[in-house]
């Protein structure tokens, strides 16, 4: 057993070397048939971490991935029998297996990063998780050609062809994993998801051809404004499709302005969630102007009010991250937004960000018949995103309790930062508080009081 472990440290710290780009040799290593099942166990023991904290706290096990991990480990070694056959050097078809698997945990230690809290977001306008993802595959692709060009030591003739051509066979089953991946762990939406028929890719032939009337139906229901009366119009915009959390949010946000604040028939949104692209309209920038400028003729521009609220993670330039893999979507930024708002015609607006860094986008918007409320400050982040979140903070704040009971925007908001700030405090987070902000236009201020009187009464039951 303690010459197990002494081979293992051994291999291990060889292997390190090797992901690093450190010397190494094929005589640094102990090639066993151990070893190989050795570090095939830490391997997996490794998926099964990563797998739990991507999932959640409330992660189910999921036996499909024995058949995944299985398959993965045949390649490995089908292929690397196939290297030793075509070289004709039979140590290849053990050693190439040990030394990618020594290899490994440096790459299980990016995948762990990639699991913390932050990494879920955006970088100048890019999901961290898409650039981890790339990361990952330039890493796989050094760490192959690495293993196959130290097991080949000493050189020999077309030493580099036969380096880089056993990297890229080995690479050549990428795609093949990929496709094969199985979870150890799901979250239970995800788990809902796999069983459900309407859980399809956005860019199949299915959801292309639903969506492609989806839009027009959603605007063709949105009521025109009633004459002599202020009507509220809601515009629900969740772009991520990545967490569930925003989706949730945004259902409640609807529920509650359709039901307390008189938007039934006059409210829409739009979500990128797997779990809606058969139902209700991609949240594209697209989307957005197409929806806005609908609204804007629908509307008395000179009386009714507009909310747009808009939820997702931010980024430190200001932009609000539009994602559904695998499709390329544009990001929005608050200049974009002004202008599509300015075109549509809408004068009256009450605009609602949740996102991190969503501070910044009152500069861009603000104007004297503009209410904006911002989940942080432009330079901080706000909290409650991951699939394993029932609502962000500030979407249970503002929507599921201030505005549940108040009319006022204004003091709905007042409320909602401080139930934030509480909630801050007490969990001890390092990097509170978010900042909630808020601007309100002088124009704006005038017409709220009215606007909320007016809703207060038809909720009543009477007329203004």
């Amino acid at each position: 057993m303690m010459q197990l472990l002494l081979d293992f440290w051994r291999n291990f710290h060889s292997g390190l070397r090797i992901a690093f780009g450190l010397p190494a040799s094929l005589l640094d290593f102990r090639v066993t048939l151990r070893q190989l099942v050795l570090f095939l166990a830490i391997d997996v023991s490794s998926d099964v971490l990563i797998d739990y904290l991507r999932a959640g706290t409330d992660a189910v096990f999921s036996a499909h991935a024995v058949v995944y991990e299985g398959f993965i480990t045949a390649v490995l070694l089908l292929t690397s029998s196939a290297l030793s056959a075509a070289y004709r050097q039979p140590h290849l078809k053990l050693a190439i297996p040990v030394l990618v698997l020594a290899s490994l945990p440096a790459l299980d230690l990016l995948q762990l990063i990639l699991t913390l809290p932050g990494t879920q977001g955006a970088l100048h306008g890019l999901s961290i998780q898409w650039l981890g993802f790339w990361v990952f595959l330039a890493w796989l692709a050094f760490i192959y050609w690495r293993a196959v060009a130290t097991a080949l030591a000493p050189p020999k003739p077309w030493f580099w062809v036969r380096s880089l051509g056993g990297a890229a066979l080995l690479l050549a089953a990428v795609p093949l994993a990929i496709w094969a991946y199985q979870p150890w762990w799901e979250a239970p939406e995800q788990q809902t998801a796999r069983r459900d028929s309407n859980y399809v890719s956005p860019a199949s032939e299915q959801a292309l051809t639903a969506q492609s009337q989806m839009l027009s139906d959603a605007l063709d229901d949105i009521e025109d404004e009633r004459p002599g009366t202020t009507d509220l119009y809601f515009v629900g915009f969740a772009p991520y499709s990545g967490e569930d959390v925003f989706r949730k949010d945004m259902d409640v946000a609807r529920e509650l302005m359709d039901e307390r604040f008189d938007t039934d028939g006059r409210s829409i949104v739009l979500i990128n969630s797997p779990y809606t692209v058969l139902d209700q309209p991609l949240a594209t920038v697209s989307n957005l102007r197409q929806t806005l400028e609908e609204i804007g003729s629908a509307i008395d521009a000179d009386d009714d009010v507009v909310m747009l609220y808009l939820e997702s993670h931010g980024t430190r330039d200001h932009k609000l991250v539009v994602d559904f893999p695998p499709l390329e979507l544009d990001q929005l930024t608050p200049e974009a937004l002004r202008e599509m708002l300015d075109d549509a015609g809408i004068k009256w607006r009450i605009i609602v960000v949740s996102a991190c860094y969503s501070g910044g986008f009152i500069d861009a918007l603000k104007d004297e018949h503009t209410l904006i409320i911002t989940a942080s400050a432009a330079n901080r982040t706000s909290f409650g995103c991951g699939n394993g979140s029932a609502a962000t903070y500030f979407g249970d704040a503002l929507f599921q309790h201030a505005l549940r009971f108040e009319d006022s925007f204004v003091k709905a908001f007042e409320q909602a930062k401080q139930r934030i700030a509480e909630r801050e405090r007490a969990e001890h987070r390092k990097d509170a508080p978010s900042d909630p902000q808020i601007y309100v236009g002088a124009a704006m201020a005038d017409k709220l009081p009215k606007l909320e009187a007016a809703l207060r009464a038809r909720r009543s039951g009477n007329t203004i």
